[in-house]
């Protein structure tokens, strides 16, 4: 489009100084006359005729060249030479009318061109802005049916996947669904599992109690009895303690005569008087001896007990 305006301008300035070339001739000419309008005066005649013949002709360039001509003519001496000169100055004004009408033909011509131009030069411009404005339709048309066909590629994609996830959630929901079913049987299982374990450990509590009642009476019953008895047992060793002091006494009294009479009668007295007496005698100096185990000892054993007691302190 730059390329159309500028062959257009080029185009308007050529017509235009076309259009101006009858003026620019006549500006020459008349430079080129003007030397000889000294002698306007002189060849006034002349001038008329001239001036007769180019109003006839009727062209604005040809009377000036005819004026010139006659001035020209009026300031030359010699007849034939001015009638020779007039009539070269007819032919060039023939030719500079030809020239002008040629030129003015031209000029129309060109401007004919150039208004062509211009409307060739609009055509074009109208046909390059048709042009955009088709292939921007078109472009937005592609960019449309591009779209239309990510959008349906989109769409079919979206709807595989979604056709995919659709499968594995099914899936899932159905494990879930064996898993929960599932948990809940054993979940069922072992409540009643806890059901049956609390009712034997109700049971079993109940028992342990029944049974923690009976070891607390028994346990009762055995503390008083042991009390009972540890008690008796007490007045027992009292009884006895008191007892064994007395028989301590006794032995001591036993062994005080014994050695009193071994004392008198010598050794193998001693034998007979162990012999001779009683298990409580006995019992009683074993004690006084501190005769181990003499409580489960027969009386022979006693005695046997006593002579080694009393052999061992001897020696």
């Amino acid at each position: 489009m730059a390329g159309t305006s500028t062959a257009g301008r080029l185009v308007k300035a050529w017509g235009t100084g076309v259009k101006d070339l009858p003026r620019n001739t006549t500006w020459l000419l008349s430079k080129a006359l003007t030397p000889l309008e000294a002698s306007k005066d002189a060849a006034g005649s002349a001038t008329h005729a001239a001036g007769s013949a180019t109003h006839a002709a009727g062209g604005g360039l040809v009377d000036m060249a005819r004026q010139a001509g006659a001035s020209i003519l009026d300031a030359l001496p010699v007849g034939d030479s001015i009638e020779l000169r007039l009539q070269r100055a007819r032919a060039a004004a023939d030719e500079a009318q030809q020239a002008e009408e040629a030129a003015v033909r031209e000029a129309e011509e060109a401007k004919a061109r150039s208004d062509e131009a211009r409307q060739i030069a609009e055509r074009c411009r109208a046909y390059v802005r048709d042009v955009e404005r088709e292939q921007a339709q078109e472009v937005s048309e592609k960019v449309a049916e591009a779209r239309r066909e990510a959008d349906a590629r989109v769409e079919r994609a979206r709807a595989s996947a979604q056709a995919d996830a659709d499968r594995v959630v099914e899936r899932a929901k159905a494990e879930a669904d064996d898993r929960v079913a599932k948990a809940r049987e054993e979940a069922e299982a072992a409540q009643s599992k806890a059901k049956q374990a609390m009712a034997d450990a109700t049971a079993s509590l109940a028992e342990a109690r029944q049974l923690a009642d009976e070891a607390t009476e028994a346990t009762k019953a055995a503390a008083e009895e042991a009390h009972r008895q540890a008690a008796q047992l007490a007045a027992n060793a009292d009884r006895e303690a008191k007892s064994a002091d007395e028989r301590v006494r006794e032995a001591e009294q036993v062994r005080t005569r014994a050695s009193a009479q071994r004392k008198r009668n010598g050794r193998a007295q001693t034998t007979v008087d162990l012999n001779e007496m009683t298990k409580t005698d006995l019992l009683n100096l074993a004690t006084a001896e501190d005769v181990k185990g003499r409580s489960g000892m027969s009386k022979p054993e006693l005695v046997t007990a006593l002579k080694r007691s009393s052999g061992s302190k001897q020696r």
